[in-house]
Protein backbone atom coordinates (compact mmCIF):
# COMPACT_ATOMS: atom_id res chain seq x y z
CA UNK A 1 0.00 0.00 0.00
CA UNK A 2 1.09 3.83 -0.49
CA UNK A 3 2.87 5.39 2.39
CA UNK A 4 1.17 8.09 2.70
CA UNK A 5 -2.24 6.27 1.98
CA UNK A 6 -1.63 3.66 4.96
CA UNK A 7 -0.92 6.85 7.34
CA UNK A 8 -4.66 8.18 6.28
CA UNK A 9 -6.16 4.82 6.65
CA UNK A 10 -4.93 4.16 10.10
CA UNK A 11 -5.63 7.63 11.27
CA UNK A 12 -9.42 7.14 9.63
CA UNK A 13 -9.71 4.00 12.02
CA UNK A 14 -8.78 5.95 14.77
CA UNK A 15 -11.33 8.23 14.08
CA UNK A 16 -14.20 6.04 15.15
CA UNK A 17 -12.17 5.65 18.74
CA UNK A 18 -11.88 8.36 21.30
CA UNK A 19 -8.70 7.10 24.53
CA UNK A 20 -10.32 8.45 28.08
CA UNK A 21 -6.74 8.34 30.15
CA UNK A 22 -6.93 8.88 34.24
CA UNK A 23 -4.05 10.11 35.67
CA UNK A 24 -2.90 10.63 39.21
CA UNK A 25 -0.77 13.14 40.80
CA UNK A 26 -0.35 14.32 44.72
CA UNK A 27 -3.41 12.84 44.86
CA UNK A 28 -5.34 14.38 42.50
CA UNK A 29 -7.20 12.65 39.60
CA UNK A 30 -7.02 14.20 36.15
CA UNK A 31 -9.07 12.70 33.12
CA UNK A 32 -8.27 13.64 29.64
CA UNK A 33 -10.13 12.48 26.41
CA UNK A 34 -8.08 11.82 23.33
CA UNK A 35 -10.28 12.38 20.05
CA UNK A 36 -9.41 12.43 16.88
CA UNK A 37 -10.16 14.67 13.45
CA UNK A 38 -9.15 14.79 10.05
CA UNK A 39 -7.75 17.76 10.14
CA UNK A 40 -5.16 16.56 12.52
CA UNK A 41 -3.63 14.65 10.02
CA UNK A 42 -1.94 17.14 8.14
CA UNK A 43 0.50 18.58 10.82
CA UNK A 44 0.80 15.00 12.27
CA UNK A 45 2.50 13.61 9.10
CA UNK A 46 4.14 16.87 8.51
CA UNK A 47 2.60 18.02 5.31
CA UNK A 48 2.86 21.32 6.34
CA UNK A 49 6.76 21.08 5.92
CA UNK A 50 6.61 20.44 2.28
CA UNK A 51 6.74 23.96 1.85
CA UNK A 52 7.50 23.45 -1.88
CA UNK A 53 4.20 22.16 -2.52
CA UNK A 54 0.51 22.89 -2.81
CA UNK A 55 -0.38 19.89 -0.21
CA UNK A 56 1.45 22.25 2.20
CA UNK A 57 -1.12 25.02 1.58
CA UNK A 58 -4.34 23.34 0.72
CA UNK A 59 -7.64 22.93 3.10
CA UNK A 60 -6.40 19.97 6.06
CA UNK A 61 -9.27 18.34 5.42
CA UNK A 62 -10.15 18.02 1.92
CA UNK A 63 -6.10 16.77 1.59
CA UNK A 64 -7.19 14.56 4.31
CA UNK A 65 -9.78 12.85 2.13
CA UNK A 66 -8.04 12.89 -1.43
CA UNK A 67 -5.02 10.86 0.49
CA UNK A 68 -7.45 8.56 1.85
CA UNK A 69 -9.48 8.56 -1.81
CA UNK A 70 -6.03 7.98 -3.74
CA UNK A 71 -5.98 11.10 -5.23
CA UNK A 72 -2.70 12.23 -3.55
CA UNK A 73 -0.14 9.59 -3.00
CA UNK A 74 3.44 9.37 -1.52
CA UNK A 75 4.58 9.89 -5.32
CA UNK A 76 3.07 13.45 -5.37
CA UNK A 77 4.64 14.28 -2.06
CA UNK A 78 8.05 12.40 -2.79
CA UNK A 79 8.96 15.16 -5.14
CA UNK A 80 9.27 17.81 -2.72
CA UNK A 81 12.81 19.45 -1.33
CA UNK A 82 11.62 18.63 2.26
CA UNK A 83 10.94 15.35 1.93
CA UNK A 84 13.61 14.45 4.44
CA UNK A 85 11.79 16.41 7.33
CA UNK A 86 9.01 13.98 7.35
CA UNK A 87 9.99 10.60 6.43
CA UNK A 88 10.97 9.43 9.87
CA UNK A 89 7.42 10.61 10.78
CA UNK A 90 5.26 8.88 8.06
CA UNK A 91 7.54 5.50 8.54
CA UNK A 92 6.61 5.89 12.27
CA UNK A 93 3.03 6.98 11.40
CA UNK A 94 1.21 3.64 10.68
CA UNK A 95 2.30 2.00 13.91
CA UNK A 96 0.38 4.91 15.87
CA UNK A 97 -3.06 3.06 16.78
CA UNK A 98 -0.27 0.46 18.10
CA UNK A 99 1.38 2.89 20.24
CA UNK A 100 -1.40 4.10 21.83
CA UNK A 101 -3.09 0.45 22.77
CA UNK A 102 0.13 -0.14 24.57
CA UNK A 103 2.55 1.44 27.19
CA UNK A 104 2.86 5.29 27.53
CA UNK A 105 4.18 7.74 29.78
CA UNK A 106 2.22 11.08 30.37
CA UNK A 107 3.62 14.45 31.28
CA UNK A 108 2.56 17.77 31.59
CA UNK A 109 4.36 19.78 28.83
CA UNK A 110 6.17 23.06 30.11
CA UNK A 111 7.30 24.59 26.87
CA UNK A 112 9.87 26.66 28.96
CA UNK A 113 11.94 23.81 29.08
CA UNK A 114 12.61 23.79 25.44
CA UNK A 115 12.53 27.63 24.35
CA UNK A 116 14.22 27.15 21.08
CA UNK A 117 10.97 24.56 20.09
CA UNK A 118 7.66 25.91 18.26
CA UNK A 119 5.42 22.98 19.91
CA UNK A 120 2.37 24.46 21.90
CA UNK A 121 1.01 21.44 23.72
CA UNK A 122 -0.52 20.64 27.23
CA UNK A 123 0.58 16.22 27.68
CA UNK A 124 3.37 14.65 26.26
CA UNK A 125 3.01 11.15 25.73
CA UNK A 126 5.80 9.03 25.40
CA UNK A 127 5.54 5.72 23.50
CA UNK A 128 7.83 2.76 22.26
CA UNK A 129 10.76 0.75 23.82
CA UNK A 130 13.47 2.24 21.74
CA UNK A 131 14.01 -1.55 21.11
CA UNK A 132 11.27 -2.95 19.15
CA UNK A 133 9.53 0.53 18.36
CA UNK A 134 11.27 3.47 18.38
CA UNK A 135 10.87 5.78 21.23
CA UNK A 136 7.94 8.66 19.89
CA UNK A 137 6.37 11.72 21.58
CA UNK A 138 2.59 12.63 20.58
CA UNK A 139 2.17 16.01 21.75
CA UNK A 140 -1.61 17.10 23.16
CA UNK A 141 -3.57 19.87 23.23
CA UNK A 142 -7.22 20.79 24.49
CA UNK A 143 -10.26 21.82 22.10
CA UNK A 144 -12.94 24.22 23.13
CA UNK A 145 -14.63 21.72 23.44
CA UNK A 146 -12.81 19.92 26.17
CA UNK A 147 -11.75 17.12 23.98
CA UNK A 148 -7.94 16.76 23.86
CA UNK A 149 -6.45 16.01 20.22
CA UNK A 150 -3.33 15.41 18.64
CA UNK A 151 -1.11 18.29 18.15
CA UNK A 152 2.06 16.62 16.60
CA UNK A 153 3.39 13.35 16.10
CA UNK A 154 7.54 12.50 15.39
CA UNK A 155 10.17 10.11 16.67
CA UNK A 156 12.74 11.16 19.05
CA UNK A 157 15.68 11.41 17.32
CA UNK A 158 17.85 14.00 19.17
CA UNK A 159 15.84 15.63 22.05
CA UNK A 160 13.85 13.59 24.63
CA UNK A 161 11.37 16.23 25.64
CA UNK A 162 10.30 14.34 28.25
CA UNK A 163 13.45 15.79 30.39
CA UNK A 164 12.48 18.07 33.31
CA UNK A 165 8.73 18.01 32.51
CA UNK A 166 6.12 17.04 35.48
CA UNK A 167 5.31 13.02 34.59
CA UNK A 168 1.49 12.01 36.00
CA UNK A 169 1.21 7.94 36.72
CA UNK A 170 -1.12 5.91 34.44
CA UNK A 171 -4.39 5.06 36.59
CA UNK A 172 -6.63 4.06 33.55
CA UNK A 173 -6.92 3.80 30.02
CA UNK A 174 -9.87 2.76 28.28
CA UNK A 175 -10.30 3.14 24.29
CA UNK A 176 -13.79 3.91 23.59
CA UNK A 177 -15.64 2.88 20.75
CA UNK A 178 -17.72 6.25 19.75
CA UNK A 179 -19.93 4.02 17.54
CA UNK A 180 -21.14 1.58 19.95
CA UNK A 181 -20.04 3.40 23.07
CA UNK A 182 -17.92 0.58 24.49
CA UNK A 183 -14.67 0.96 26.53
CA UNK A 184 -12.30 -1.41 26.42
CA UNK A 185 -10.46 -1.20 29.25
CA UNK A 186 -6.27 -1.50 28.29
CA UNK A 187 -4.81 -0.23 31.66
CA UNK A 188 -6.54 -0.01 34.91
CA UNK A 189 -4.53 0.83 38.67
CA UNK A 190 -8.10 2.16 39.76
CA UNK A 191 -10.16 -0.59 40.02
CA UNK A 192 -9.89 -3.42 42.65
CA UNK A 193 -9.07 -6.43 42.34
CA UNK A 194 -11.54 -9.02 43.15
CA UNK A 195 -9.71 -11.75 45.82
Amino acid sequence: MDLLMECASVFKNLMNYQYRFTLGRKGKLKVITLGFSETDFHHLVGLHKLRDTEVARANRGAVFRAIVSGRITYATIIKSTFIEEILSRLQTFPNLEFLLDHDQLVFRYNKKVYPYSSIESEFLLKMGDGSILDITFLFLDKTEQGIYYCRSFFPMERTDYTKEQMQYTLLKKEKIDIRSGVAAVQYDRLTPKNK
